[in-house]
Parts: structure tokens; C-alpha cells; sequence
């Protein structure tokens, strides 16, 4: 499924880069599904000389999460992002940005290198090989002069391979997009439906075992389909009293997935599964 990969449309049009510490870079794979990085684009946060390429990276998070008000400060990427776990991500040179996407971007005047239009971000538990999401990022939906659109999936799906994760837990919020692309990975277990050590009460705690049926199928490649449930009942973002209902469920020992993507009204479909052995 190599060929796949390396013939969507996305994956050749933009360039992928890592961003790893030296002290973690043997654990990063930079040519997953044969989709080699280039040693110019292995980026070192340690370095002064790569501080410009990190204040991007600030960048894109701002203006992807700070209009919901949780953009990230610098130490919050380093101490939590850079020397622990490790980014993947899509761009393209600067002289090939249109003057739009750089303003939007805030590149500074003189900069030369690669400009990061996609970033996931992850970092690994203690668990061995399991990993925490921390951060989907993409331009794309800001951008009028480029059509984009699947960056976010893409980016996801392809990092995950380069970090080799096994087992994957991500937070997000019931409210947001983002569940549409977390939805296409396969049905995903539901850990918290409500939780309030998080800035955010009303965030869904999710995991899916990673394959890569589930990363290529994510991604659109053919004969690759997933089992999903029908759903039981709906929790809309507004739902506080259903959320709570449902973690005091799981509290209980319910399993639960997320079978599909939200629906139109922002309605997202829960599924009991299986009572857990006690």
C-alpha cells in the first residue's frame, strides 16, 4: 500500500518534515510508507538555527486553537512536545507560498526554508507503544488560493506510522470538527465521555489500536472498510447531563465506541459494546 501513499495527490504536492531531538530521533521512522524526509527538513529543536521553523509551528497552532482559546505558549511546546514526543508534518518551501498564506502564516520577511502548513503532534506513554495525541493542526480550511482538503487526515494517518504507535489515545471536545477526522480511523473507544480535569469538562477521552488498515483507510485507500455499529443514542455538544451519564457508565465498567462522524446537527454517535470483566 506504499504506492498508495506516495501517489495521493497531497503527499505529492507538499513536503513532509519531522520534528525529533537527537536524543529521540532512533525512534522516529523519516521514510514511513517509503515517504522519505529529507535531511534539510529533520528539524532539532535544540537548535538556535531552527528557532524560525519552531515559531511557525507556534504559529499554526495559534491560528488553528486559539479562536477556542487553547493556543499553545513556547514552553508548553517544548517541555511537552519537543523533548518528549515528536512532530510530523507537511509544507512547502517558501518561495512557492502564495503572499495570502504567508501573511496568514506570519512568516517574517527574509525567511527562507520550509513553511509548515500541517502538524501532528504526539507523545509517548508509559505504556510501551502507546502514544498520546497532543495536536492536529492544518491551514487548510483558511486557504482559498489551495484546495487542501483531507491535509489534516493525511498528515495524522502518515505520523502515526513514523512513530510507530501501537495504540493510540487522543482528547478532543464533543463540539469539534476534528471528530470527523478522528471518526475516520474506525470506531473509536470512548475512555472519558466527561471530564473535568481537563481545562475543557466537556472533552471525550477516544483510543484505537493502530493498523494499517486503519491508517490507509483513513486515508481513502480502496478495500479497506470497518465494522461499525449502529449507534445507541446521540450525545450533542450541549448533552453536560448525557455526558456525565455516560462517564458515570464507563466509571461503572460499560465499554463504549464511537462508530461514526457526528452528524450534521453536531449530534456524535455512541455505541455500548460490552460490559468490561470486572
Amino acid at each position: 500500500m506504499s504506492a498508495f501513499v506516495l501517489e495521493h495527490r497531497l503527499v505529492r504536492d507538499l513536503t513532509p518534515f519531522v520534528v525529533v531531538t537527537e536524543a529521540n530521533k532512533g525512534a522516529i521512522d523519516t521514510a514511513p510508507f517509503g515517504l522519505s524526509v529529507q535531511r534539510k527538513n529533520r528539524i532539532d529543536p535544540t537548535r538556535v538555527e531552527h528557532e524560525p521553523f519552531c515559531a511557525l509551528l507556534q504559529n499554526l497552532d495559534g491560528r488553528t486553537f486559539g479562536p477556542e482559546g487553547m493556543p499553545m505558549d513556547r514552553w508548553v511546546f517544548f517541555d511537552c512536545c519537543f523533548m518528549p514526543g515528536a512532530i510530523f508534518g507537511f509544507g512547502r518551501p517558501v518561495e512557492t507560498v502564495p503572499a495570502s498564506t504567508r501573511e496568514i502564516l506570519g512568516v517574517p520577511e527574509g525567511y527562507r526554508g520550509l513553511v509548515p502548513y500541517s502538524m501532528y503532534i504526539a507523545i509517548p506513554m508509559a505504556t510501551p507503544g502507546a502514544w498520546m495525541g497532543h495536536n492536529l493542526a492544518s491551514i487548510a480550511p483558511m486557504l482559498t488560493e489551495e484546495n487542501l482538503k483531507g491535509l489534516g487526515t493525511v498528515t495524522k494517518s502518515i505520523a502515526l506510522r513514523a512513530f510507530g504507535v501501537q495504540y493510540f489515545f487522543g482528547a478532543t471536545q464533543w463540539d469539534t470538527h476534528a471528530l470527523h477526522v478522528h471518526s475516520k480511523f474506525g470506531p473509536l473507544e470512548l475512555h472519558t465521555a466527561y471530564t473535568p480535569a481537563h481545562s475543557e469538562a466537556k472533552t471525550l477521552t477516544y483510543a484505537f489500536r493502530v493498523t494499517d488498515d486503519a491508517l490507509l483507510g483513513a486515508m481513502g485507500a480502496p478495500g479497506i472498510a470497518f465494522d461499525r455499529p449502529e449507534p445507541e443514542l446521540w450525545i450533542h455538544p450541549e448533552s453536560t447531563e448525557l455526558m456525565i451519564a455516560v462517564q458515570d457508565r464507563i466509571e461503572a465498567g460499560e465499554r463504549f465506541v464511537i462508530p461514526g462522524p457526528p452528524r450534521a446537527d453536531g449530534g456524535v454517535p455512541i455505541t455500548s459494546v460490552q460490559r468490561a470483566v470486572e
